[in-house]
């Protein structure tokens, strides 16, 4: 009965009233099977990629617009694998407003907003076990500001007063700045943040990416820097694909460097990762593909893992 209420009101609105929400969402599950070395292998149904976006703007006049969004992490598989999953706005959800000064939102926004460039597949690429990159994050009590772009030129600046009503209480507030430039078949990025770990300890994160595009064959780059309270470590990668016709085939490669701790001692943790797969075009919304991932640890004592993903997706 509550359903057909609902139904009946959202059907009484002025046509007016809803003419600029636009609905759309990416829905994706895929067949994985993980194996961990010296260890039996397990398959599960995984969410791959999942999301639905409700988002509308007003015109406010002499160029000026209020815009909203509200975005949710969908999971069609495992529910409970991410806080996030199936939750009302989980993921980019604001209000703001638009003009020609830029753009200013408010709410739960994704920081590092170019991060993870290089991370092409659809589930895992090569880049799957690192700790340092695409490491973006959706952070609540955000302020965001993006600048129009200018020659090509476009900057991000945001401000979180903290992920939750304690942080924010203790004042371990996070910053981030991203730095893009977009040319006639190439890009560069880089994304920076800052997050205050505690009174004393500020975590400090640093990512670069850049793509050439050569008619049909898209080369990546990406390095990443981080350093905490227990120490630094540098990453970088390597990423590729190629589109004939409705078939996209990808490769990827990911090396972490080891954890050089504060007092100076540098661990064994490091590791190599590789990525392939393939992508085929349904249609211009629908895709499946197959993409293998695998990560070798410099530590012996620690044992590599590989994982293997058949998918399905769709974008509406």
């Amino acid at each position: 009965m509550k359903k057909l209420i609902v139904l009946a009101t959202l059907a009484a609105l002025p046509a007016a009233a809803m003419a600029d929400v636009v609905i759309s969402g990416n829905l994706a599950v895929g067949i994985t099977n993980t194996k961990v070395k010296d260890t039996g292998s397990v398959t599960t149904e995984d969410r791959t990629s999942g999301e639905i976006k409700f988002a509308g703007k007003e015109d406010l006049g002499n160029g000026l617009k209020s815009i909203w969004q509200i975005a949710s992490r969908i999971n069609l598989s495992d529910k409970q694998d991410n806080a996030r999953d199936n939750a009302w706005s989980g993921r980019d959800s604001f209000v703001g407003l638009q003009g020609d000064f830029g753009t200013v939102t408010l709410g739960n926004i994704y920081h590092m907003p170019t991060s993870g460039a290089m991370a092409i597949f659809e589930d895992n690429s090569a880049s799957f076990a690192s700790d340092l990159y695409d490491q973006g994050d959706r952070i609540n009590s955000t302020i965001s500001y993006k600048s129009p772009t200018v020659a090509g030129f476009t900057a991000v600046v945001q401000h979180s007063f903290g992920s939750s009503t304690t942080k924010e209480k203790a004042k371990l507030h996070q910053q981030a700045l991203s730095l893009a430039y977009e040319g006639e078949g190439f890009s560069v990025s880089y994304d920076g943040a800052r997050a205050k770990e505690d009174a004393n300890n500020t975590a400090k994160l640093h990512e670069l990416n850049a793509s050439v595009s050569l008619d049909a064959l898209t080369l990546m780059a990406g390095y990443a820097r981080g350093k905490d309270s227990d120490g630094k470590r540098n990453g970088y990668g390597l990423a590729a694909s190629y589109t004939m016709g409705n078939i996209t085939p990808k490769l990827g490669f990911w090396k972490e460097g080891d954890l050089k701790q504060t007092n100076g001692n540098k661990l064994n943790d490091g590791h190599k990762a590789y990525a392939a797969g393939v992508e085929y075009a349904l249609s211009k919304r629908t895709r499946a593909g197959v993409e293998l991932a695998k990560a070798n640890y410099d530590d012996n004592a620690t044992p590599d893992v590989r994982t293997a993903t058949v998918y399905l997706g769709t974008k509406f």
